[in-house]
């Protein structure tokens, strides 16, 4: 059997790197399992974060305002809560956008968890347990020493959020995930 114009038959293209018109060079595709986690990521950060807050403006009592830091503290929340959502369902629809929004969603996340006792005064007492062992002498102090001993559920939502936010920050930055999110444009 004879070449037509030199190919081989059964498309086994020379390894020369020369591809025919027609024919582009094969894309790596990336494996879509990390960025499905980093989706779910997203969604637990969403999660963990939403619910804290709404926890939070459960147990304020009858009449009581909140300070404007303390508004402050649950819009940010929200707001990062909306900015993981629209990430995570970019990601699901195979946008690369989404990993990106993800990454900001991540490094905002900590910024907000770190940042609370700087933005409502006294949050850490929302943070202590029936018998707060504090050794800090600043409400700053207070609110980092209680967040990682799990006091109450405010200390586990906000250190759960941090954690989740830590691994999406890398999950979302891996070359396969963005590789499969890319695989879609083609």
């Amino acid at each position: 059997m004879a070449y037509q114009q030199g190919y081989p038959p059964h498309g086994n293209w020379p390894q020369g790197g020369y591809y025919p018109p027609g024919y582009g060079a094969p894309q790596p595709s990336g494996n879509p399992a990390l960025a499905i986690i980093a989706a779910i990521l997203g969604l637990a950060v969403a999660g963990t974060l939403g619910y804290q807050c709404v926890h939070l403006l459960i147990n304020i009592p009858a009449g009581f305002s909140l300070p404007g830091g303390w508004s402050a503290m649950v819009v940010f929340h929200f707001a990062v809560v909306a900015i993981a959502l629209l990430g995570a369902v970019l990601v699901f629809a195979r946008q690369v956008a989404g990993a990106f929004v993800l990454l900001a969603a991540a490094m905002l996340t900590v910024v907000v968890v770190v940042l609370d006792p700087v933005l409502a005064d006294q949050v850490a007492f929302t943070m202590a347990g029936a018998l707060p062992d504090v050794s800090a002498t600043s409400d700053v102090g207070a609110y980092y020493e209680l967040l990682f001993e799990f006091g109450n559920e405010q200390a586990v939502l906000r250190f759960l959020a941090l954690c989740a936010a830590a691994v999406l920050l890398v999950v979302a930055a891996l070359p396969p995930s963005l590789n499969y999110l890319r695989g879609a444009r083609r």
